[in-house]
């Protein structure tokens, strides 16, 4: 067994319960507040090593009390609660620990052990740290334990890059509805502390049982129960105990065999976390922070009532606000959009969109590409506020130090990268990961995203043929009826156009060709983005004297090259004088309405209009 800790009777700081007193055989009961408060985890067993995000709140006058007695572990003797860290600088924990009536504790009196599982620790062990400020929510009621949540601002940084030291977790309102809607409850939940483990009879006496509590960091499994349950519960034993939104309940309603008294958070476990239990232990979100209990016998471990915690996500607003306040802000960074990608081939352009998830604005940040060795990245040259070191083993580290993100908004971060080895048909990935400086993301499981790079270029076959012949105006007009397909299953053409020099005997007729304009003797169709795998028709207009006979080149470009072997361009022979095709069909203009016509009904399109739009090109699949 562990070393213990007896508590004397004035009980110990901390850990509010409430006293249920059950009358005979009835469910009449009263609520009363327990004169004392005191730690949690009855029932439980030593902690798992890997749990590293516990703090301790250690009194500093009871521990020196303990030296000058002369007591065992004067460090655990001082202990009163528990809490998370959240960052280098900050220390979530209840604001009942902290406040006794209408008064904070100074932050003198207070010290914070980090990076330890056990409160067997020197008294002037480097891991004990000196607190600064203490912020209790100003809602914070102590009879009803609503807004039961503080703050502590460490007055120096912990080591987080330390063995055993490690920034929580906190939960998010999805994490919650997540939680909430698991098939099964069934111990997903952790709660740790240093509290009350079980009680020991000094005198033989069962009469006068006596907590007591290991200095080795105990935890157990509990069970989630709904708000709703939970007021269920409440109900047949208070006269009106609200269990508000801001509260969490957990319970464990078959405890071992062995735990004579249950599994609970117990008397002296307040302020520390009760945790949606992950793999990794320290990525355990923390969905609650234990805050008081209902007992019928004046212990913990009732396995019919729950206990209460206060719900992390309800708070976190606050938290981004007080942290913000002291320049050491908490935020929520996260790669957006994560599995991008972007096509293309030698250099690539692509974005690495850095969204702020909280509600306040967020900036001093990392952001940390890893990719191929192959590749290069260089931030883009209108980006502003981002260094970059030079790709050092396939990681590009940046920081950040420009204007904030706004709270709830995505700001796009744009790179080049330059493929060495001028790949093609070949997919790629950047990993990226957003940081902000001392630790200070509250929910770091969203910092990470993938960007995928396609390296390649479109594969194009062009066909062209004239479809119909019609006198105009003295002269003949001729429609040519061009048809692309992108024959790549993955790459996409950018900026696709139609192209090629024009005879000066013949004129392109603008207005009814597929976004086609004149320039220096060659025509341009500009056709935009072509999906691999389509097709893509696109008419020219070609007008000419009945007797002339020329040949028009019809060549494809884009803005993102074509690969070797593609069809890019092919001839047409234009006679003018040809009889064999079909007369073209005349397009009007469109119709004119007057000034009363404009309001009202949205009828149909013009039928010259609607037959100038199916003229002019139409996108298709290809089959």
């Amino acid at each position: 067994m562990p070393p213990f800790r007896h508590f004397d009777s004035s009980g110990k700081c901390h850990m509010k319960y409430r006293l249920i007193v059950a009358l005979a055989s009835t469910l009449a009961c009263s609520s009363v507040f327990a004169a004392s408060a005191s730690p949690r985890v009855v029932g439980g067993e030593t902690a798992d090593t890997n749990w590293n995000t516990l703090v301790a709140l250690i009194d500093k006058q009871r521990k020196q009390d303990a030296i000058d007695a002369e007591q065992p572990f004067p460090v655990g003797q001082g202990q009163v609660c528990g809490g998370t860290l959240l960052s280098r600088d900050w220390v979530l924990t209840a604001a009942h620990c902290v406040r006794s009536g209408i008064v904070t504790t100074p932050a003198s009196e207070l010290e914070l052990l980090v990076g330890s599982q056990t409160l067997e620790v020197p008294t002037d062990s480097p891991l004990l740290l000196n607190a600064a400020n203490i912020i209790v929510h100003p809602g914070y009621n102590a009879a009803t334990f609503e807004n039961d949540i503080a703050l502590i601002r460490l007055a120096e940084q912990a080591e987080t890059g330390s063995p055993g030291i490690h920034t929580g977790v906190l939960s998010k309102v999805d994490t919650d509805s997540a939680m909430e809607n698991l098939v099964s409850y069934d111990d997903i939940l952790s709660v740790l502390g240093w509290g009350v483990a079980t009680y020991q009879d000094r005198d033989e006496n069962p009469a006068t049982l006596e907590p007591v509590a290991f200095v080795e960091l105990q935890e157990a499994a509990l069970d989630y129960v709904t708000n709703a349950s939970c007021q269920a519960t409440i109900d047949l034993y208070t006269n009106g105990d609200q269990i508000l939104d801001t509260m969490l309940c957990a319970n464990e309603p078959n405890p071992d065999q062995g735990d004579t008294f249950g599994e609970d958070s117990c008397q002296g476990d307040s302020g520390g976390p009760l945790l949606l239990t992950g793999a990794l232990l320290n990525d355990s979100p923390q969905v609650g922070i234990t805050s008081f209990g209902y007992s019928t016998d004046d212990k913990c471990g009732d396995s019919e009532i729950p206990s209460i915690y206060t719900r992390v996500s309800q708070y976190l607003d606050w938290i981004e606000q007080q942290t913000g306040a002291a320049e050491l802000a908490l935020r929520d960074l996260t790669i957006a959009d994560d599995g991008n990608t972007f096509q293309g081939f030698g250099t690539i352009d692509f974005q690495v969109p850095v969204e702020n998830a909280g509600s306040r604005p967020a900036t001093h940040f990392a952001l940390s590409l890893s990719h191929p060795a192959e590749l290069t990245l260089t931030p883009s040259p209108e980006q502003t506020g981002l260094a970059c070191n030079p790709s050092d083993n396939g990681v590009t580290a940046c920081q950040y130090d420009g204007a904030a993100i706004p709270g709830g908004s995505s700001q796009p971060f744009g790179f080049t990268a330059t493929d060495s080895n001028s790949q093609s048909d070949t997919n790629l990935q950047i990993d990226a990961t957003v940081e902000l400086d001392n630790q200070r993301d509250y929910h770091r499981l969203n910092n990470s995203g993938m960007i995928s790079l396609q390296l390649g270029q479109p594969e194009f076959a062009v066909a062209a043929e004239p479809v119909c012949l019609s006198p105009r105006n003295g002269q003949v007009e001729m429609r040519v009826e061009a048809t692309l397909t992108n024959t790549d299953p993955t790459i996409h053409s950018l900026g696709t156009r139609l192209t090629g020099p024009l005879d000066e005997d013949l004129t392109l007729v603008g207005t009814l060709s597929t976004g086609c304009s004149t320039d220096e003797g060659n025509y341009v169709c500009q056709l935009g983005k072509l999906d691999a795998g389509q097709e893509l028709a696109a008419t020219v207009v070609i007008r000419a004297d009945a007797e002339i006979e020329k040949t028009l080149m019809v060549q494809v470009e884009n803005d993102n090259g074509i690969k070797v072997g593609s069809m890019m361009e092919t001839a047409v022979e234009l006679d003018f004088s040809r009889e064999d095709l079909e007369a073209c069909p005349d397009v009007p203009p469109p119709a004119t309405r007057s000034p009363r016509s404009s309001g009202g009904g949205g009828g149909s399109l013009p039928l010259g209009l609607l037959s100038l739009m199916v003229l002019l090109g139409l996108y298709r699949r290809k089959a």
